[in-house]
């Protein structure tokens, strides 16, 4: 298992990516440690609901075989975001009423608006950090394996 590079902190809040088969999954993490966090993101479990549903949960890291990317968008050092805190800008933000694929990246884009609303982070442009965080996550695909720890960056666009 390749370690985690100097750029992850734990604590730090990370835009994190999931390999698929086509766009990335996105979600937004608070990182625990190196072995796991704490995830809120947007999914469809067809066997409760035909349409996207808010979930958050425990989140491995390491090991984990399809988690690419993490981008990091506030270090714990200029303040501590709480999992609390996540949730309720997370819960707060409208999910989809729909099933089309590619919903959660233009949801997670909210939540981050959200958290810049309430103070948590500060961003810059949402623009410049959706073309970064695709552009980043498009080469990470090798990155999804058990035996990888994700690629990671810190933002430019988003502290």
């Amino acid at each position: 298992m390749s370690s985690p590079p100097e750029s992850f902190t734990a604590g730090s809040l990370y835009l994190a990516g999931f390999a698929q088969a086509q766009a990335p999954h996105t979600g937004l993490l608070i990182a625990t440690n190196t072995a796991g966090g704490f995830l809120v993101h947007i999914r469809i479990d067809r066997n409760t609901s035909p349409n996207w549903a808010y979930q958050g949960r425990k989140q491995r890291i390491t090991g984990d075989v399809f988690m690419n990317s993490l981008v990091r968008l506030h270090d714990v050092s200029e303040g501590e975001i709480t999992r609390e805190q996540l949730e309720e800008v997370a819960m707060s933000t409208a999910v989809p009423d729909n099933d089309e694929f590619g919903e959660c990246f233009p949801w997670v884009l909210r939540v981050i608006e959200g958290l810049h609303e309430k103070g948590l982070v500060r961003l810059e442009n949402i623009e410049d950090l959706k073309k970064e965080f695709q552009e980043f996550a498009e080469g990470n695909r090798m990155y999804a394996t058990s035996s990888r720890f994700p690629n990671v960056r810190t933002s430019r666009f988003c502290s």
